[in-house]
């Protein structure tokens, strides 16, 4: 009698072991590289140098590559045994071997990339490093979607396999349920090892957040730079100052400004005046920038203007050693039509 009981683990050895065979795993790797690598440069930003390194080198000088070779030359190289002589002689020239191969991709992709960078200068988009990924990154997966289609379309006798592709379907032929059950737990350990390793890679490290407050003013070309402030001002006089507040604190946060005039006597802060309250929202990896128009109450004596930035509550009593966050510059105060110098 015929045994119809359905064994889960001879089906998924025989459907693992057809999927692995007939899709081009090296080309599949590669393209969830890509998919990755530009979500962790452009989505994901992080600023660890060794992060981008790491990710952004094979991105760029090797995946453009390796999707023109893997297009071009979508046959297996020489059967092992044969001489270098009988190899150069016998095979196709849509061949190479494995060391070729690699070379050919390192050589391809450095040469690609001035061809794409000027396609984009040339374009209406702006220059920048997200930019040059996507660009880099849909070149590279147009390139490996013709690859697969060469790939597949060549007798499966004389399709390019590569390493990758062999060690996996070889994990599906054994006849041993434990041995598909124990495959199949690495792989799923792997990109679980991957996924940890990439979380803690990108996510931001505690040195890597700050926020960044500046006191500007606008000078005659109409930039603005970290000088030029009043020196003198008559009482009730307005001067305008633009503050910056850099949000580099990995998500958006919500800030308040405090402008303060305070009066020292014999080098003692003596009496604190606040002029102003600002709150502000500012998206991360963004900078914020305000003008305002600041009007000291003193009528005499050298006041210095301080502005105190706070990410919570304000505290009841506002000071430069609460704040998270603080500048200042000095100006004399004079009466009507006298100067300091008088």
């Amino acid at each position: 009698m015929k045994d119809n009981s359905i064994q889960p683990f001879a089906v998924v050895r025989r459907r693992g072991k057809r999927l692995v065979g007939w899709l081009p795993a090296d080309l599949l790797v590669v393209t969830g590289f890509v998919i990755v690598a530009t979500g962790l440069l452009t989505v994901i930003t992080t600023s660890s140098l060794l992060v981008r390194a790491a990710v952004g080198f094979p991105l760029l000088f090797f995946a453009p590559g390796y999707a023109i070779v893997s297009a071009l030359f979508p046959r297996a190289p020489s059967r092992q045994g044969e001489t270098a002589l009988e190899q150069l002689v016998a095979r196709p020239n849509d061949v190479v071997t494995e060391l070729e191969r690699a070379a050919l991709s390192f050589g391809l992709s450095l040469a690609v990339l001035p061809f794409l960078g000027l396609s984009i200068s040339l374009s209406a988009w702006t220059f920048t490093r997200s930019t040059v990924v996507v660009v880099v990154a849909w070149f590279t997966l147009v390139g490996l979607g013709l690859a697969t289609a060469r790939r597949l379309s060549v007798p499966p006798a004389d399709r390019y396999r590569s390493g990758i592709g062999r060690r996996l379907a070889a994990g599906f032929d054994s006849n041993s349920a434990v041995s598909v059950a124990v495959n199949v737990a690495l792989v799923l350990s792997v990109l679980l090892a991957t996924m940890t390793v990439g979380y803690a890679l990108v996510s931001p490290q505690d040195g890597e957040r700050y926020t960044t407050l500046q006191l500007l003013t606008e000078n005659g070309d109409g930039e603005l730079v970290a000088s030029g402030f009043p020196s003198e001002l008559e009482s009730g006089e307005s001067t305008p100052v633009v503050i910056g507040i850099e949000n580099q604190e990995g998500e958006e946060r919500q800030y308040t400004v405090v402008v303060q005039e305070q009066r020292f006597e014999d080098g003692e802060l003596s009496e604190r005046n606040e002029l102003q309250r600002i709150e502000y929202t500012v998206a991360d990896n963004e900078t914020a920038y305000d003008e305002l128009s600041v009007s000291p109450e003193a009528d005499e004596g050298t006041v210095r203007i301080t502005v105190l930035l706070y990410e919570d509550t304000v505290p009841e009593n506002p000071t430069t050693e609460t704040a998270y966050r603080s500048g200042y510059f000095w100006t004399d105060m004079t009466e009507d039509g006298f100067s300091a110098d008088t």
